[in-house]
């Protein structure tokens, strides 16, 4: 993992960890597909400031129950 994609991950586990509130919660949600994000694994879009800011974006719609 390149230090830009540890950057991004740790700013979606934290920010994810803020919603769960667990970490088993995260790893779960962060390794499954996403309805929300195409039905890709969260995990699999860090590699991107783009792809980042739309895993980011999800989890701020789910924090206000936003689900489409």
């Amino acid at each position: 993992m390149n230090r830009e994609n540890k950057k991004n991950f740790d700013k979606v586990f934290q920010t994810a960890l803020a919603l769960f509130g667990n970490e088993e919660a995260v790893n779960h949600w962060l390794k499954h597909p996403v309805r929300g994000l195409g039905n890709k694994r969260p995990i699999d879009m860090l590699s991107t400031a783009e792809d980042t800011k739309a895993v980011l974006n999800l989890i701020g719609r789910l924090e206000h129950g936003v689900f489409s």
